[in-house]
Formats: C-alpha cells, sequence, structure tokens
C-alpha cells in the first residue's frame, strides 16, 4: 500500500515537472501575471492598491520577454503563472502607454520558453494577411497598420504563430504585424512609443469642398487638427491643404486609399519601415493662395502639452497642498474619477472646459488649477463646501500651474495670501495661519508628501 501511494506521488510530481516543462521550455509563449500599481488622480497623496491582469508573453531571447497588456496604465513587475514558487519576478524593462506592448527581463531563471523569431520578411511570406488599414486601436491615439481579419477575433491580445515566427497580434478585428512588435524591442530607454503623424486629416470632401479647396492647386488633404505638443502646432492650421510630404505629391493618390497612402508618407520611409521618433518631416502646404514649407520631427502622442490633459505626464498626478487645500491640475482622468457618468457627476463648469478646451496649446504652457477639495480641519472651519473651484488668482495675480502657485506661497514677501476661486469665493490667510494649518493637517491625516511638482 505504501508502494502505491510512493508511485502515485512520484508520478503527481513527475506530471506537474512535465507539464511546467512543457508551458515553459517547449512552447511559443508562457502565462504571465503584471502587477499594476493603481494612481489616483483625486487622491494622489495615497499609495493605490496593486491589481493583477494576466496575458501571454513570448521569449524573445536573452530572458527578455514581450507581452501586450493594459495601456495607459503603471506596470510595476510580472511574474511567470506557475505552481512553482522557485520562478522569480520579471522586471518591467520597456512600456508603451499607447499600446499596452510592454518588455519584460527575467532574472537568474533556467527555464525559458524557446525563442520566438521576429523576422517580419519571413511573416510576410509564410504568414496569411490581408487587406492592411491605418486605424486607431480602442484605447490608443497612435495610428496603427494592421491587417484586416475575415473573423472578429477576442477582444483581449493573442499572439499568431507559424511554428516558432511570430505572424503578429490578434485583437478584435485587427492583427498587427510582427513589424510593429520588433520595432518596440529594438528601440531603447523604458518608455517606448510609436511615432505620431502629429496631424490630422480629412480626405472624404463634399463635391463643393474639393471644387472650393482644389480649384488652384489640384488635389490634397484638409487639415483637421494640429495635435500640440505632438505636432507642428504653431506652423500647420485647421483649413490647411497638404499638397506634398517630402518629395511626393499627392496629387495622384487614389481616393479609395488615400487615408492610407499619405500615413505611409507620413509615418515610413522609401522602404516601408516605420520611422524613428524624431525623424524630420516636411510638408509642402497651401495657404491663403500660397505654397508654404512646414518642417517638424515625429514625436510619440502625450497630452502634457494640452491646457487640459487627458492624464497627468507620467502617469505622475501634479498636487499641492496648502492650509488642507488640496489643489492640482484640471485633467480628463480627474473627471474620470467619478465613474462611468462622470459627465454627470461631476462639475459640470469643468466638463464643460474640458470639452472645449481639452486640445488647446499655450505656448507660455498654461494650466487650469483647481481647488479640488478643502481638509476638514479646526482652522479653515467655513470652506469645507469649497470643492472643484477653479483657482482663478493669489494676492491678486493670475495663477496658471501648480508650479507658479507654490513659488508664490514660497517667495511673496507679505504676512497674508488672499485666494480668489471661481464663482466669486475667495478666502485669505496669514502666513502664520498657513504653517499651524499643516501642522494640524499632518497631525490628524498623516500625509507624508504635501506635493508633487515636475519642473
Amino acid at each position: 500500500m505504501k508502494l502505491c501511494k510512493a508511485a502515485v506521488v512520484f508520478c503527481c510530481l513527475f506530471l506537474h515537472s512535465y507539464l511546467f516543462s512543457v508551458s515553459l521550455e517547449d512552447s511559443n509563449s508562457v502565462d504571465v501575471r503584471i502587477t499594476f500599481q493603481k494612481v489616483s488622480h483625486q487622491n494622489p497623496w495615497m499609495i493605490g492598491e496593486p491589481f493583477v491582469k494576466k496575458g501571454t508573453a513570448i521569449h524573445l531571447g536573452g530572458g527578455q520577454f514581450f507581452t501586450m497588456t493594459l495601456a495607459r496604465q503603471k506596470p510595476i513587475f510580472a511574474e511567470f503563472e506557475s505552481l512553482d514558487f522557485s520562478v522569480p519576478k520579471l522586471k518591467v524593462a520597456a512600456y508603451d502607454p499607447e499600446t499596452g506592448f510592454t518588455l519584460l527581463q527575467s532574472v537568474d531563471t533556467e527555464k525559458l520558453s524557446k525563442k520566438i523569431s521576429l523576422d517580419d520578411k519571413s511573416a510576410k511570406k509564410l504568414c496569411s494577411t490581408g487587406k492592411s488599414r491605418y486605424v486607431q486601436l480602442p484605447f490608443s491615439k497612435t495610428p496603427i497598420k494592421v491587417f484586416l481579419l475575415e473573423k472578429k477575433e477576442a477582444d483581449e491580445p493573442n499572439f499568431i504563430f507559424n511554428k516558432s515566427l511570430l505572424c503578429g497580434i490578434s485583437y478584435s478585428d485587427f492583427l498587427i504585424p510582427t513589424e510593429y512588435v520588433r520595432y518596440f524591442f529594438n528601440e531603447t530607454g523604458s518608455v517606448r512609443s510609436f511615432p505620431h503623424p502629429g496631424w490630422t486629416f480629412d480626405v472624404q470632401l463634399t463635391p463643393s469642398e474639393k471644387e472650393y479647396y482644389s480649384k488652384d492647386i489640384g488635389r490634397g488633404v484638409l487639415v483637421s487638427e494640429a495635435v500640440p505638443g505632438v505636432g507642428p502646432a504653431y506652423s500647420l492650421f485647421p483649413g490647411d491643404i497638404v499638397i506634398g510630404i517630402g518629395e511626393s505629391s499627392l496629387a495622384s493618390l487614389n481616393d479609395w486609399d488615400r487615408y492610407d497612402r499619405v500615413m505611409d508618407l507620413i509615418l515610413r520611409d522609401g522602404a516601408g519601415n516605420l520611422k524613428k521618433a524624431g525623424s524630420k518631416t516636411d510638408l509642402t502646404v497651401y495657404r491663403n493662395h500660397t505654397k508654404v514649407k512646414v518642417s517638424y520631427p515625429l514625436s510619440r502622442y502625450k497630452t502634457d502639452a494640452f491646457l487640459i490633459p487627458d492624464e497627468a505626464p507620467e502617469q505622475k498626478p501634479l498636487y499641492f497642498i496648502i492650509g488642507g487645500f488640496f489643489f492640482t491640475e484640471l485633467s480628463g482622468s480627474y473627471l474620470k474619477e467619478f465613474g462611468a457618468e462622470y459627465r454627470v457627476k461631476s462639475e459640470k463648469k469643468l466638463v464643460y472646459l474640458t470639452d472645449f478646451y481639452q486640445k488647446k496649446t499655450h505656448p507660455v504652457r498654461e494650466k487650469i488649477v483647481i481647488l479640488s477639495r478643502v481638509f476638514p480641519l479646526e482652522g479653515n472651519l467655513g470652506y469645507h463646501e469649497f470643492q472643484d473651484l477653479i483657482l482663478e488668482k493669489v494676492n491678486g495675480v493670475r495663477i496658471t500651474s501648480l508650479s507658479q502657485l507654490k513659488t508664490k506661497i514660497e517667495t511673496d514677501d507679505i504676512d497674508y495670501f488672499a485666494f480668489e476661486f471661481s464663482g466669486g469665493k475667495f478666502t485669505v490667510f496669514t502666513r502664520r495661519d498657513l504653517q499651524a494649518l499643516q501642522s494640524e493637517l499632518q497631525s490628524a491625516y498623516k500625509i507624508d508628501r504635501f506635493q508633487n511638482l515636475q519642473d
């Protein structure tokens, strides 16, 4: 009987070892768990609870694993999804907040899945594809040239292989080709992103629009927006007609693939390869019956140059607390933390401002500073109902950033501070009042940091 039990235990251990060996050493992909850090824009001084996203990763050699996970988050570390607790955690070596592309680095482990080839030339020959088109993934603003799938796949990324050759990543109706994984893998730095055109254009014009815009110059594309901080926001304007990109004229482009051909001319070189960030882009523009040359470097999509950004730059929400008053800069992420119905539940004026000014750019990088709330303290009674107000002035000076507010508090050579808010509300504190309130705040709420500012 004891021999039978021993045999059963041995078989179980052998089976576990075999299954683990297959899952890591003999398969194209391996299951991983990626841990993210929650970041709150309404309570940025608090450390958010971590959460886990499961996925699959492929080994690219040297213990480096690639996966596609959540976008616009903050990955901390990852680990193999395994019952073997000796398998170490994986470091996050690089991350693209736009697409969720992530490069993980294993440390001190002998068990690795087999290496996957990223030869996109072979992938084009050996992998079935289809029609290609530039699209924006649901969570991204960056145009990606994908293959259109005949059958819709799951809304979770899935690797497609031909033996040990990566054909691409399927997502919903699209197949993201291997070249994007290879491009990401060969880039440097902890933040790696794909180039964004920097401006948007309209190719579907009505006959009257075509006649109006093309009567003098032939065919071009109509500029609808130049993205601040990404494209040529001060030298390209809505209503401009782009008639040439580099040495190529747009006059001969067909209507049916005009959008994709223009994207190719902006984002790809003569050999069809994706350009690197920083590559020079030359446009020939028709404006006011005159041809104008516009040049700018390609950049990744980011919103920190917007008057009201989509999110705080690099996932580090800015804040400044003085006298129990919690100040931050208005962003889309701040409002969205009110929930799915944030447009109804949050302050209407802030919603309207976000809609109207979101992509407005300022040469002096002005922001909208808001008073989110007032911590209940004995020294600031009467102001606890102040919430989601725009800070307009301090001591008569208009406030356009948290850094300016902090500098003014620290350097003004007077003993009082008058804060003016939207809606005609105001408050006045002496310097001694503010110092006493900071001490009371520290004692009552145990806040370690009263600010997070990036100059």
